[in-house]
């Protein structure tokens, strides 16, 4: 009988099925910002003259992995003409928001 991804993730080691999440967060947030940019007509190039920098450095930036700081992402998603939210779910449940 085949196993679910809860019943096999029920059984590992803590330490590494939260390295695993950790890693698909980054991998996750760095596929939404190329889906962002997709998703408003604008290439690398077009977000990159917007921030004042090179098309390499946007590329970077949506690389899967990279770790980007807050500030990094306000820019970006401003450079493609959105503002950013920040949503903090907190241990009771509760949503704290805020534009940053």
């Amino acid at each position: 009988m085949a196993r679910t991804l809860e019943q096999i993730i029920e059984n590992e080691n803590e330490t590494v099925v939260a390295n695993a999440q950790k890693t698909a967060t980054n991998i996750l947030l760095n596929i939404h910002l190329a889906e962002l940019r997709e998703r408003v007509n604008l290439t690398q190039g077009d977000i990159a003259i917007a921030l004042g920098v090179k098309q390499p450095t946007i590329s970077e930036m949506e690389k899967p992995g990279r770790d980007l700081k807050l500030s990094s992402l306000k820019r970006y998603v401003e450079a493609s003409g959105g503002k950013l939210n920040l949503n903090i779910e907190l241990p009771d449940g509760s949503h704290y928001g805020f534009t940053v």
